[in-house]
């Protein structure tokens, strides 16, 4: 039972990870406190239940076509909003991240209504037997989406000259600036791909659970907890912490109540602001 729930844990954690290390590179590189992220993942598994429902596609395909929908997308925020706030001190950030989210959400409720949605059938709908060990093949594909996603972003971190701009330009803006970093453009790729990524975790999602307006309000909890215990470590470092809320959510459901999840949430979220508050794995 341990194990099992160790095992679920890890893959679900994985999933976690990928739905936050969009969070983690805008607030990372753009230096943004970006409130509405929860609510873009939220959008991101209606858009999936849309292809799905409508051209009859599986939502892990759906990706396909979303990720370059959301990668405009983010492309689009960051021109008409997230531009004019990010010299703003982060209270006005979270004011107009918080007006965006309230935004999402009842464009939500108004197109799609309160109740949840879901697509009925998907090709992963069943689970690999290995011992004792139980493994749902929609988490295991999810969690090799995650894998393969992080090791491509932190190889376009390391070994292109983008990629290093954008962790100089987290290091320190302004050096970057005056060693000929277009600052303005590279904000704006960060935030078309932080937001694109939104795509990937939202087709997943899809294939294990419902969405409803207010999805968004557990994915924004559960994001900005991985990021805050990630820190600035850089991409394994969100995966580590997105595998331990994995852990700490599958232990919760088994053990105690599927419904206390945002408890739990919570009070690792709080415990870590107590005694670690610069992360697990923060670098500064």
């Amino acid at each position: 039972m341990i194990i099992q729930n160790i095992v679920f844990g890890i893959l679900l954690g994985s999933i976690y990870a990928l739905a936050a290390i969009g969070l983690s590179l805008i607030f990372g590189v753009v230096n943004l406190t970006n409130f509405a992220h929860g609510d873009f993942i939220m959008l991101a598994m209606y858009v999936a239940y849309l292809l799905g429902v409508s051209l009859k596609l599986d939502p892990i395909l759906t990706p396909i076509i979303s990720f370059p929908l959301f990668f405009l997308l983010g492309m689009a925020v960051y021109l008409v909003i997230f531009h004019k706030i990010i010299r703003a001190p982060p209270l006005s950030q979270i004011a107009v991240t918080v007006g965006l989210l309230v935004l999402l959400r009842n464009f939500a409720l108004a197109v799609w209504h309160a109740e949840p949605k879901s697509i009925p059938r998907t090709i992963l709908g069943y689970s690999y037997h290995l011992g004792p060990l139980l493994i749902p093949a929609d988490r295991l594909t999810g969690m090799l989406i995650s894998i393969a996603t992080f090791i491509a972003l932190h190889l376009f971190l390391t070994k292109t000259r983008i990629g290093i701009a954008m962790r100089a330009l987290a290091d320190d803006l302004d050096s970057a600036a005056l060693m000929g970093v277009n600052v303005r453009n590279l904000n704006m790729l960060t935030c078309a791909l932080g937001i694109g990524i939104v795509a990937l975790a939202g087709g997943i999602l899809m294939t294990f659970q419902p969405v409803n307006p207010m999805t968004g309000l557990i994915y924004g909890l559960l994001t900005w907890s991985v990021v805050a215990m990630a820190g600035l470590g850089g991409v394994s470092g969100v995966l580590l912490s997105g595998i331990i809320f994995g852990i700490a959510d599958a232990f919760t459901a088994a053990f105690w109540d599927p419904r206390a999840r945002e408890i739990t949430i919570y009070i690792l979220f709080i415990l870590l602001l107590w005694f670690r508050p610069k992360g697990l794995f923060g670098r500064r």
